[in-house]
């Protein structure tokens, strides 16, 4: 089967000696493996900005139904991005989400919501001028909607304590590991109900920004099966919180 696809590119590996393994959300399929065959060779080694993370593609793709590992036999940049690749906190940031996304949609089934989300992220990304602290909090809580696990912001003054595990706001403290104190809460709240084109008007104070990275992976860790460690979290943390 042969089809025409808009992609984001969320992640590559090394496959022989100069071929790879592209993991690409794709709006028609979901997320699929694509085999690359020859990219690494000095001659094609330029085409490898194709696969950068969170790179926009146009491709036609060729994919056997009972086979987990595809071809591509065209592929172009659906949208080049103009800062993404020249600003450290945007590229940073880049890093980061795709890292989150290629844990998170491991086995993502098509969705023209979710990928229209990803995509207007990543060009909000790219074109924005505001200010880029809370932007990957934003998101994450953003995406968590689109995977099925979005907090209840029910935040109250009677209910003070954002409870990780049940995903709501409770009228009463718990162990730390899993409820947030109530100053914790009141910010965590406030990016709950923050949408993406108004990320950069949220202020927080930077420990708490940092504070908030961590439990926001938490909660992730709470909901999504074989969450791992995010290793560019300690590189947000420094562009963002030191």
């Amino acid at each position: 089967m042969i089809f025409t696809t808009e992609g984001i590119v969320t992640h590559t590996l090394k496959y022989g000696e100069s071929s790879i393994i592209a993991r690409i959300f794709t709006r028609e399929k979901g997320m699929q493996s694509y085999l690359v065959r020859g990219v690494r060779k000095s001659k094609t080694r330029r085409k490898q900005y194709l696969f950068q993370p969170l790179t926009l593609v146009n491709m036609v793709a060729s994919h056997k139904e009972q086979s987990s590992l595809h071809y591509i036999k065209e592929i172009q940049l659906l949208v080049s991005y103009r800062q993404i690749p020249h600003q450290i906190e945007k590229s940073s940031l880049a890093i980061f989400i795709s890292e989150v996304l290629g844990h998170a949609l491991k086995n993502q089934e098509a969705s023209e919501d979710l990928f229209h989300f990803v995509k207007q992220s990543m060009l909000q990304l790219d074109e924005t001028r505001q200010p880029l602290g809370s932007f990957h909090l934003v998101f994450l809580l953003q995406l968590s909607k689109h995977l099925g696990f979005h907090p209840r912001n029910n935040f109250s003054r009677h209910c003070l304590y954002f409870n990780m595990q049940e995903g709501l706001f409770q009228n009463m403290k718990g162990h730390d590991a899993v409820v947030m104190n109530e100053e914790e809460s009141e910010t965590f709240s406030r990016l709950v109900e923050t949408p993406m084109e108004e990320q950069g008007n949220v202020s927080i104070p930077k420990p708490m920004r940092s504070l908030m990275l961590d439990k926001t992976i938490d909660y992730y860790r709470y909901h999504l099966a074989g969450m791992p460690e995010i290793k560019s979290h300690s590189v947000l943390r420094t562009l963002f919180s030191g």
